[in-house]
């Protein structure tokens, strides 16, 4: 078992340009979506109407392989591959069935409700470890 996280959904007209093709902002967009999920199935806790602290994208790097095209059902995946005191770093993917479509990292960081850097909290903390260790159990 791996710590993998998979989403999926279909591409509309609303994500592609003129020519059908996914416009390069929208997999951000798609990640986004995906570590939306991936924390909502964390069990962590209401997030969302809580006000201790936020996440914010510190960094984020992309690497585009193949366009994503209208109509398409993707699906993006999020995989926890490192974690720090006040940050975490995923993994996502996009793929069409098999074929990878795009690759990226992102970085995510902990603030707390007066916008500093903060520890991350416990319950999240705890989750990412244990799927970090469900990869290291699966390689």
């Amino acid at each position: 078992m791996s710590n993998r996280f998979e989403f999926n959904f279909r591409v509309y007209l609303e994500d592609t340009d003129a020519g059908g093709i996914v416009y390069h902002s929208n997999h951000i967009r798609f990640m986004e979506r995906t570590r939306t999920e991936w924390l909502r199935a964390s069990g962590t806790g209401d997030y969302w109407n809580q006000g201790q602290y936020h996440f914010v994208v510190h960094k984020i790097a992309l690497k585009y392989l193949r366009p994503i095209l209208m109509d398409d059902f993707i699906t993006v995946t999020a995989r926890v591959i490192s974690c720090k005191t006040t940050s975490f770093i995923l993994q996502q993917e996009i793929y069409r069935g098999e074929i990878l479509l795009a690759s990226g990292e992102v970085e995510l960081a902990c603030l707390s409700k007066e916008m500093r850097l903060r520890r991350l909290p416990e319950e999240l903390k705890a989750f990412i470890h244990r799927e970090m260790e469900l990869e290291s159990k699966a390689n």
